[in-house]
């Protein structure tokens, strides 16, 4: 799948990144405010989160197994590092992307989790803290660092 940089862009921001609370469903959408999460959040006691998935490194499709063993591989090293974390699923509205299962870490700063996210080779991740809009961070010069 042949893709611009304002083409991933789009995607991106278009994307619905759900998470799986302990209480409910949360739909994340890049520029907006999410009050729900935030409240989430508050319970648990940290104020940043980021969504995050090893799928598709460099947004070029992979078989589902290789995902499957990278989100896996990706799932330990949060574990491991002692994040919180909900699992995820990025959903492109118009199916031209597959669903990716993702994680939102809750308690990260955006630094380390663009640590994480250039690890397993993602263009961008998407941030947030309580009472702010979710952002888009690119952390490659290909999709146009912002």
């Amino acid at each position: 799948m042949e893709t611009s940089a304002q083409q991933l862009d789009d995607a991106y921001r278009k994307t619905i990144y759900w998470c799986e609370s302990p209480e409910q469903s949360v739909a994340i959408r890049i520029g907006h405010k999410h009050p729900v999460l935030d409240d989430a959040l508050r319970n648990e006691a940290v104020s940043e989160w980021a969504f995050i998935t090893a799928y598709n490194p460099h947004s070029t499709p992979k078989a589902p197994s290789q995902n499957r063993a990278m989100n896996e591989q990706l799932e330990c090293e949060i574990a491991r590092l002692g994040y919180l974390y909900w699992h995820g699923t990025g959903i492109d509205p118009k199916g031209q992307w597959p669903p990716e299962a993702s994680f939102l870490l809750l308690g990260i700063m955006p630094a380390s989790a663009a640590n994480i996210g250039r690890k397993y080779h993602q263009n961008a991740i998407v941030i947030g803290r309580v009472g702010g809009a979710a952002e888009l961070l690119f952390l490659t010069s290909e999709t146009g660092s912002r």
